[in-house]
């Protein structure tokens, strides 16, 4: 979508030379370093928009990596694997121990089922 401006594209490099030696003149209190800085972090907040900075890999992504293959190489070799049965093995009766008290005793006072209004 083009911008609508009251410039000509052969009056911006005027303007913007006119601009940067006001603003380089508010600046010259700072040093040298300081002023750099101040038109390094310019230049990246008007191209960031516009140009993407290059990816760079992040140190977890190659472990993710290699975690994903190995994961995936173990599924593979599961799926190729021969079909083994199950030994038959007994399943012990696991007895449910009895509770100490009743279970509405161990709500306590006040937190009964029924709805409650403030």
């Amino acid at each position: 979508m083009p911008v609508e401006s009251c410039l000509s594209p052969d009056d911006t490099p005027v303007f913007a030379a006119h601009a940067t030696a006001h603003i380089d003149a508010t600046l010259d209190r700072l040093g040298e370093a300081e002023r750099a800085a101040f038109w390094a972090s310019v230049r990246k907040c008007y191209n960031t928009p516009y140009n993407d900075p290059k990816p760079r890999p992040l140190p977890a992504t190659a472990l993710i990596a290699k975690a994903l293959t190995d994961q995936a190489l173990t599924d593979q070799a599961l799926a190729e694997a021969p079909e083994r049965a199950m030994p038959d093995l007994p399943i012990p009766d696991l007895a449910i121990p009895d509770l100490p008290m009743p279970v509405a005793a161990m709500r306590g006072p006040g937190l009964g089922t029924e709805a409650h209004v403030s």
